[in-house]
């Protein structure tokens, strides 16, 4: 079921992991440089732990700033 999460928007795997009833943390990624970022945030990596989930998230949409 995790794996199915990845590329997937976090408002919809969210509840999805409430309900494991498991502790997780996130982290949103930033891209280096003189980029701007927009849009809904899209989970790109899961590790699940015995005890926790680790969760990274990052914007979908970027381009240069001008």
């Amino acid at each position: 079921m995790i794996r199915n999460w990845l590329g997937r928007e976090w408002n919809e795997v969210k509840p999805q992991i409430k309900q494991l009833a498991k502790p997780y943390a996130f982290q949103i990624t930033q891209p280096h440089g003189n980029i701007e970022t927009w849009g809904n945030y899209r989970v790109v990596r899961v590790r699940e732990f015995d005890d926790r989930l680790d969760i990274v998230l990052a914007q979908e949409n970027f381009s240069r700033r001008s």
